[in-house]
């Protein structure tokens, strides 16, 4: 004869198969989020309204587009060509010369700091930057 057992069963929760749905979920919006590296850093250069420069005669002038264009006494020249540049303004400027870069608003910083970096590595210590306006 089968009797009848009154013991009553625990109730619990498996939480494994919680776990790996919860992982499963992590794992998904991980992958599927959209991570933006930017390559360069922009530069946002400050308006100046009251400034009136009067350039010296013994002054330089050099002019950075947001387009990656340097303009050097009338000539364009690209970020791409800045060996020749640096060489041509070596063989040009004088030392004694103040060099005034114009930079537009929105030109990469990594651009500024490379124009920078290679006119004190020729020797010119007197450097000036402002904000070009057409």
């Amino acid at each position: 004869m089968k009797f009848y057992n009154n013991k009553e069963r625990a109730i619990s929760i498996e939480i494994t198969p919680l776990i790996d749905i919860v992982f499963l979920l992590v794992i998904f919006f991980v992958v599927t989020s959209k991570i933006e590296t930017n390559q360069y850093l922009t530069l946002d250069l400050p308006k100046s309204e009251s400034f009136a420069s009067a350039l010296s005669n013994n002054s330089q002038n050099i002019i950075l587009l947001e387009s990656g264009v340097l303009i050097i006494n009338n000539q364009e020249f690209s970020m791409t060509e800045i060996d020749k540049l640096m060489a041509g303004v070596a063989a040009t400027f004088s030392r004694s010369e103040v060099v005034i870069l114009s930079i537009e608003s929105k030109a990469y910083h990594e651009w500024v700091i490379t124009l920078m970096d290679g006119l004190q590595q020729l020797g010119f210590q007197n450097i000036q930057i402002k904000t070009y306006t057409d």
